[in-house]
């Protein structure tokens, strides 16, 4: 009782009688499964001969017959890309340590399109056919507390947006839709089938609001947990297989003008100049990555300024170069297309300016920690100033940084989920189906979207 008395009345404390809190509708809690091996070695195949036999094939220890559990084959647990070598040399490390990845799989790993392509396939409930789960979003019902006597209230929220080590899934019952802004809009939030689990489930008129910002917020915290992995050295990192880095002036200047990027590895362009300061305040404003609720007194931006933020797209893609030797030719190079890089404006990504600021300061701290790796010190503001001083203006860094990821960039940091986070944010705003006529492009059978768009007119 001494021991049983403080954890309730903490409880109690928490959660006042008068005060209930909003529930997901599933009872069952969703807890990650830890992944065990379950990989045994199958025996060699017996001979069925009865030649040099002694006794039945029935009293052999590995008989098929009466111990045929042993001849099934189970997967084992899926390859990482390191390994410690601790836990490689432990006992039984065939069966219950995943293997290392091959050079051709890190090269898979660090393509975040083959990573969305294989990222688990959901049903949708608009398109009405199975997607990969990074091509969705994922909605759980939440009961809400009503007064006694009145209706139950259950409302869709968005779950599992968030990175897992911030913010992990809450409920098992859940409906996917097409990762796409337009669905969202109130007025079609009547044309959304629930599922039979949750039928009487209503939709909040700041839905949209609300996953654009937690998608945004997705940027941030992979920036942040790229910024932690870098900062943990390791022997076995390749120091030179860079991850981020600013683009020159001269380099910049080149790809606007001839619209390709001479890297064969890019993934992305983030432009993110330093936030100017507020033309009334004189200030700076904060980085924050706090939802900002416009409100009455605000005051509206001008017709200028809402002019040159419409002018600049979310994302553009732009060529990759890729120099193959004059003796290899790829076998399928006039059927398969260019590579293309998105480029993507930090103005029209994060219109609010704290968050803004937040995107370039977490930039800004994956370049710090990129120069700690491989250095093993850190910039200071006087070393920057030096090095500003002796470098050439054309081969000094713009505000563009290009993202790459290789089979051995995966070594030092995951740059491809980073990569993914940025290019499901180009398909919530519609920059990934603009210019294909809405017939999806790279969708089979994509006309879904045409039709979706008239019924809408």
């Amino acid at each position: 009782m001494p021991r049983l008395l403080p954890r309730l009345i903490k409880k109690f404390k928490e959660t006042p009688l008068g005060e209930p809190r909003p529930r997901h509708l599933d009872k069952r809690v969703h807890v990650p499964s830890r992944k065990k091996g379950s990989f045994q070695p199958i025996p060699e195949r017996p001979s069925y001969s009865v030649a040099g036999r002694v006794q039945s094939i029935l009293l052999d220890d590995q008989s098929p017959v009466t111990n045929s559990r042993a001849y099934i084959r189970h997967k084992g647990l899926s390859p990482r890309v390191l390994i410690p070598p601790v836990k490689a040399a432990g006992d039984n490390a065939e069966s219950h340590v995943p293997r290392e990845m091959t050079a051709q799989e890190r090269e898979w790993w660090s393509s975040p399109y083959l990573r969305m392509l294989s990222s688990p396939i959901r049903w949708c409930t608009i398109s009405r056919r199975h997607k990969p789960s990074d091509f969705l979003i994922r909605l759980t019902p939440l009961q809400l507390p009503v007064p006694r006597g009145a209706k139950s209230l259950q409302v869709w929220m968005p779950d599992g947006l968030e990175h897992p080590k911030f913010r992990g899934r809450k409920g098992q019952l859940a409906m996917y839709l097409t990762c796409w802004k337009d669905i969202f809009s109130p007025e079609n939030f009547s044309r959304i089938a629930p599922p039979r689990a949750a039928p009487k489930g209503i939709f909040h008129k700041l839905l949209a609001t609300q996953i654009s910002h937690l998608l945004r917020l997705r940027i941030i915290q992979e920036l942040q947990l790229l910024e932690e992995r870098l900062l943990r050295r390791s022997r076995r990192d390749d120091q030179e297989a860079t991850i981020l880095r600013r683009l020159t002036r001269a380099e910049f200047k080149e790809l606007r003008e001839t619209g390709e990027l001479p890297h064969r590895d890019a993934v992305a362009v983030v432009v993110a100049p330093p936030v100017n300061r507020d033309r009334i305040t004189k200030n700076k404003p904060a980085a924050s990555i706090e939802p900002e609720v416009p409100s009455d007194d605000q005051v509206a931006p001008s017709a200028s300024d809402f002019h040159r933020k419409v002018q600049l797209p979310l994302s553009t893609l732009h060529k990759a170069q890729c120099h193959l030797p004059e003796k290899e030719e790829h076998p399928f190079s006039s059927l398969v297309p260019t590579a293309q890089v998105p480029l993507y404006n930090g103005l029209t990504m994060f219109p609010s300016a704290p968050q803004r600021a937040m995107l370039h300061k977490a930039l800004c701290k994956v370049l710090n920690a990129e120069r700690h790796s491989r250095l093993g010190q850190s910039s200071t503001s006087s070393d920057g100033n030096r090095r500003k001083e002796s470098t050439p203006g054309c081969e000094r860094g713009s505000h563009a940084f290009l993202l790459i990821s290789n089979e051995r960039t995966v070594k030092r940091a995951d740059s491809a989920a980073l990569a993914i986070a940025l290019w499901r944010l180009r398909m919530w705003e519609g920059d990934a189906y603009q210019g294909l006529v809405y017939s999806g492009g790279w969708e089979v059978d994509g006309e879904w979207r045409m039709n979706y768009l008239q019924e809408k007119l």
